[in-house]
């Protein structure tokens, strides 16, 4: 199956929001490597709560519908998705889940250990705040020629100058990043 087949069987937004067609163009290179990939937000299903994915999922959505399409994309990948709500924790072949917040180093550290990830997606709390102190808790994170990727960025031109500069603080001299505007997606890799 494509991409789009498996986030739409497992009812995840992804497809919806136009972000498969990155995705793909990214990261099919790597289908065939037994990758390490970080999901930060796993899809609560919790009425009301923080990023919760009623009223946007597809029918049969369960939490972990893009974990469960990553782990069927990558056939050879391991999946690991972080989480602040119980409903979210699960554990099938190849993905295991974990309770922790992005924005504590501490959490993710208690949680995630010395692991290391080729890829690493936030598709957690889409503020800007939270989606920076996440990326400085885990771009260390990522392997040599891997990927950092946030979903739901805003308006590059909206983003307070502080924001863009911790950001390019945080790559340093180690990556690059790309943004799509029209689709809000941030891309960084770390240079190999």
């Amino acid at each position: 199956m494509d991409l789009d087949e498996l986030m739409n069987k497992y009812g995840s937004d992804k497809t919806r929001n136009g972000y498969v067609p990155m995705y793909h163009s990214f990261l099919k290179h790597l289908r065939s490597t037994p990758i390490q990939l970080l999901e930060v937000g796993i899809g609560t299903m919790i009425p009301g709560a923080p990023s919760s994915m009623v009223g946007y999922s597809l029918p049969g959505y369960a939490p972990g519908g893009s974990l469960r399409a990553w782990r069927d994309y990558f056939p050879q990948g391991e999946i690991v998705g972080v989480d602040i709500q119980q409903d979210t924790q699960f554990v099938e072949e190849r993905i295991q889940t974990f309770l922790a917040d992005s924005s504590s180093k501490e959490q993710l550290d208690n949680v995630l250990g010395t692991r290391m990830f080729d890829v690493i997606i936030d598709d957690g709390l889409h503020y800007d705040e939270t989606q920076v102190k996440t990326m400085e808790n885990l771009w260390s994170r990522v392997r040599p020629g891997g990927y950092y990727i946030i979903e739901d960025v805003t308006e590059w031109s909206r983003i307070p100058t502080s924001y863009r500069d911790r950001i390019e603080t945080i790559l340093g001299n180690d990556g690059f990043f790309f943004l799509s505007e029209k689709k809000n997606f941030l891309i960084a890799s770390r240079k190999a």
